[in-house]
């Protein structure tokens, strides 16, 4: 199971990821469109004429041990080359990691941190 700073690194820092690795998110997307199923390295998708399928070795060679792989590697690799662009929003009171970056209320705590309007 993809942890939780992995799957919101991709989901929100995707920006920062490859060429390689966008075009293997893509795939991974379009092939479980495709097929209605889970994603396996294993399976064909079923519709081969898709733009967003990819037949390089390359790109598919990043998905070769699976989604979750993929996903704890690439966040990983943004991690490390961007260490200063990379933010986590967490809550103030609990440290619990927030669903957006711009977040202003705990989905575990329930706090919420919005700016109070002044008087």
């Amino acid at each position: 199971m993809v942890s939780e700073k992995a799957g919101y690194l991709i989901e929100f820092f995707s920006h920062l990821m490859t060429e390689r690795e966008r075009r293997a998110r893509q795939h991974v997307v379009a092939t479980v469109k495709a097929t209605g199923r889970p994603y396996s390295p294993s399976h064909a998708a079923v519709r081969t004429d898709c733009q967003f399928l990819s037949h390089d070795p390359e790109v598919l060679s990043l998905l070769s041990e699976g989604v979750d792989a993929f996903i704890e590697r690439t966040a990983q690799r943004i991690l490390d080359e961007h260490p200063d662009t990379v933010t986590f929003n967490n809550c103030p009171r609990c440290g619990g990691l927030a669903r957006t970056p711009r977040a202003k209320q705990c989905r575990f705590c329930k706090f919420d941190w919005h700016d109070t309007r002044p008087s």
